[in-house]
């Protein structure tokens, strides 16, 4: 992609999810069949958050994570950044209903530019929101950059199940009827059109943990989810 094609992809993702936000919580969990948060619960007991670590949660969106993360009561730092405004003013809501205003900071920002200094946190977090990059590599350089020597990261992204039967009966869910469900209920004409084409574009798990390898990271390794459906990535910034 051209720097033009990139500010254009990124501008009409946003205003996708800034069109959907309304729906957004609902239909993960109906298109999801309620899996979703076990996803992200998965995703954070990987990450294994300790007290007082810094933590970012990268494309935070309505806030499930950086929640979830606060409700294990260990005395974190939690960042959350998201690129759309509508998704965050949710996640503020969010925030305030659990009363953890004055613990988990949130502000507009992009993944592939984060505005925070090198070194500063000591794990980066990021659900189904690498997939929506313009730019996949500039992303994982920006959370090597901001990770301290030794933070970990953490990817959870949609993926296909290896088993061949099992993937006829997700295609068939993923691409004819999701699209169908998520684009009545959200009232959008393609954003959950966008999802499967989204996926289908986004490298299989060995693939992608060799992206992750050549950027920097260290013991780089994924775990499948729900048959595959989805998976987490983790790996380490060297020490």
């Amino acid at each position: 992609m051209t720097k033009e094609d990139t500010t254009a992809f990124s501008l009409q993702t946003r205003e996708m999810f800034a069109s959907i936000a309304p729906r957004y919580d609902f239909l993960n969990w109906l298109l999801s069949f309620g899996q979703d948060r076990n996803w992200r619960k998965r995703a954070i007991d990987l990450l294994d958050p300790i007290k007082n670590d810094c933590i970012l949660d990268v494309a935070t969106g309505t806030c499930d994570m950086v929640v979830e993360i606060e409700k294990r009561n260990l005395s974190t730092h939690i960042f959350g950044i998201d690129f759309c405004k509508n998704m965050l003013n949710l996640g503020k809501t969010k925030v305030s209903q659990n009363n953890f205003d004055n613990k988990i900071s949130l502000q507009i920002g992009s993944g592939e530019c984060l505005p925070f200094a090198n070194n500063f946190f000591d794990s980066v977090i990021c659900s189904f929101g690498v997939r929506n990059f313009s730019n996949i590599q500039m992303g994982l350089e920006e959370f090597y950059r901001v990770l301290k020597p030794g933070g970990k990261i953490v990817i959870l992204e949609f993926s296909e199940p290896q088993n061949k039967i099992l993937n006829i009966i997700y295609d068939f869910y993923f691409n004819f009827i999701l699209p169908k469900i998520g684009n009545l209920i959200s009232g959008h004409s393609n954003a959950y059109s966008y999802l499967p084409e989204s996926v289908a574009n986004f490298p299989n798990q060995k693939e992608f943990i060799e992206w992750i390898r050549k950027i920097g990271f260290k013991k780089v390794s994924f775990i499948e989810l729900t048959f595959g459906i989805v998976s987490i990535h983790s790996a380490f910034k060297d020490t």
